[in-house]
């Protein structure tokens, strides 16, 4: 197996901005309390994150059930950020003839912040396919995330949908 060095390639650069402790992250200070992150993605796709204070983080559900990597582990992070962007097919055919999609991630858009069982509406920025993601607030300050994990969910623009609780 070739590695990304071998392979001629570097790493990514870092997507998102990050506060040097979880108290100091966007959403835990300029957020409104939230238990409950419910996307709908698709008519088949519904994520649920639950808050769980014990353990700092959120959780993922499926379906109803809770959501588990190939370990069993259940899948959770620190910070869920929500990045609503358009959504075209590819003109690529899959398997069934349905077209295979992707997301315009270059330019901006609507995003929602979680962390530390608080959410703050942002907006994202993508100026280049080259160039990182960022996130703003309303008032123009970039929004920061907690050290750890993140998770990214996709929102198709027109289609899809975030509700918190």
């Amino acid at each position: 197996m070739v590695g990304i060095a071998e392979a001629g390639r570097t790493a990514p650069g870092e997507q998102f901005a990050f506060a040097r402790s979880a108290d100091r992250a966007a959403a835990v200070v300029a957020g409104a309390p939230a238990g409950t992150l419910d996307f709908r993605l698709s008519g088949q796709s519904n994520p649920v994150w639950s808050w769980d204070a014990g353990s700092g983080t959120w959780l993922r559900s499926e379906g109803g059930s809770p959501a588990t990597g190939a370990s069993g582990a259940r899948l959770s992070a620190v910070n869920v950020v929500s990045i609503t962007a358009g959504h075209p097919a590819t003109g690529f055919g899959a398997q069934g003839g349905a077209a295979v999609p992707t997301y315009e991630l270059v330019g901006s858009g609507d995003a929602v912040v979680a962390t530390g069982g608080k959410v703050v509406a942002a907006r994202w920025q993508k100026d280049a396919q080259d160039q990182p993601m960022r996130l703003f607030l309303a008032d123009g300050s970039e929004a920061t995330l907690a050290p750890g994990n993140t998770w990214v969910e996709l929102v198709p623009a027109g289609s899809g949908s975030l509700t918190t609780s």
